[in-house]
């Protein structure tokens, strides 16, 4: 059996998913490890990239190290998407066949999730991340 890990954690109440818990432990998680999946040799800077005045939405969509260092487990991202509770998912401009969108959690106004959809339909969560840097993108991207 595999020990739990802070990228793997999903919480069971009654053979039942807590599913609020396990977003509150996943938010809290990722605000401490930041780049938390980057090598220890190049760690990757999720908050100045965020940031750059020269970032754009459609380069946050597919920096490979980016969505590298915010990857939820594919368990924890389908914990997050099939709760009603976990948030709302909006559609982000510009995003080509609607290929992404924002999950903003309940109860968590200055955190936001990026929702992406791969080849073969399989859907990755990136977060989370700051609210207002991710809004900054999505300005800017509206036009």
């Amino acid at each position: 059996m595999r020990p739990a890990t802070s990228r793997h954690t999903a919480l069971r109440l009654g053979g039942r998913l807590a599913i609020g818990p396990a977003l509150a432990t996943l938010l809290a998680l990722g605000a401490c490890t930041g780049g938390r999946n980057a090598a220890p040799s190049r760690q990757f800077d999720i908050d100045a990239f965020l940031r750059a005045p020269d970032t754009t939405l459609a380069e946050v969509l597919t920096n490979a190290d980016f969505l590298a260092a915010t990857a939820a487990s594919a368990r924890d991202c389908a914990t997050m998407l099939q709760s009603e509770r976990s948030g709302v998912l909006e559609e982000l401009p510009g995003a080509a066949r609607g290929d992404a969108w924002l999950l903003r959690p309940t109860g968590q106004p200055g955190r936001v999730w990026l929702v992406t959809q791969r080849r073969g339909g399989e859907r990755g969560c990136h977060g989370p991340l700051p609210a207002d840097a991710v809004g900054a993108l999505v300005s800017r991207a509206s036009g």
